[in-house]
């Protein structure tokens, strides 16, 4: 890892903002939207100020070690928790202090194990939210490409969106037992790709829809998630392939395949 320079003194105009402890949080409801796919509410006092102000925003949730029935709370100066994971914070309720997470069982990992045998009252530690996508409200199209982990980004993208939108929406997922409703406003275009249970396969069905469909609108707005090497490939695709411009383009690696704890700022530009 590279280092700068120190920089000056901050003015207080340019001073950074300090950052927010995390907070505690606890279950209060379960929900399952699909066979692989868990909806979980987290309730805490400490939640008060929690505020999302742009769709696809990201926290960090810290989960419990082996061992563990709840996690310890993170101090200012302690190594980084090694069971934190990125996750999309989908409804805020301020008055009642609450957010719902949206979490795929891919059946390894510490996030999904806890998720798959979740009840009320267990605790986490949240930290966030962090900046989202900075959606533009004007644009004709929006086309959002991704699998089953940018689905509650893009269920937030969606809300989002005024009634005046179209959206064409392609999803990869495990199998069809994974559609479900998406609501917007918008006028919205879902296709659901099916691609199996390997996850070496992610990206492929996505890529040849692409190829199917052929170029986007040239005014077309693009968020794209998914695995990260799959993120890339598709990125060229619709660049060098179908002439989209890259300024049109958001990308984000949600995922790496053979990578247990994958960063949450991979946006493909490399």
């Amino acid at each position: 890892m590279s280092t700068t320079p120190a920089s000056p003194a901050a003015t207080p105009d340019t001073a950074p903002r300090k950052r927010r402890p995390p907070r505690r949080v606890q279950v209060t409801r379960v929900q399952t939207l699909s066979p692989l796919m868990r909806r979980i509410t987290l309730q805490g006092a400490e939640l008060e100020g929690f505020e999302v102000n742009d769709p696809a925003s990201y926290m960090k949730l810290i989960f419990p070690e082996p061992g563990q029935s709840e996690p310890e709370r993170p101090l200012p100066d302690a190594p980084r928790p090694k069971s934190m994971r990125t996750y999309t914070p989908l409804a805020v309720r301020n008055d009642v202090n609450e957010v719902d997470v949206d979490f795929v069982l891919h059946g390894d990992g510490p996030a999904s194990t806890w998720a798959a045998q979740a009840q009320a009252g267990q605790v986490l530690y949240l930290m966030g939210p962090g900046p989202g996508y900075k959606l533009a409200l004007d644009a004709p199209l929006h086309v959002l490409i991704g699998d089953d982990s940018a689905l509650p980004a893009f269920e937030t993208i969606l809300a989002a969106l005024p009634a005046s939108a179209q959206v064409q929406v392609l999803l990869e997922v495990v199998d069809a037992a994974e559609e479900r409703a998406l609501k917007s406003a918008a006028k919205v275009d879902t296709r659901w790709l099916p691609r199996g249970a390997d996850n070496t396969q992610a990206g492929t069905a996505l890529e040849a829809a692409l190829r199917q469909a052929g170029a986007p609108a040239a005014d077309a707005r693009i968020y794209l998630a998914c695995e990260a090497a799959a993120m890339r490939s598709i990125r060229r695709l619709l660049i060098e392939e179908l002439g989209v411009e890259r300024s049109r383009i958001v990308g984000r690696g949600y995922w790496k395949l053979g990578t247990v704890n994958h960063p949450d700022h991979d946006y493909g530009e490399d």
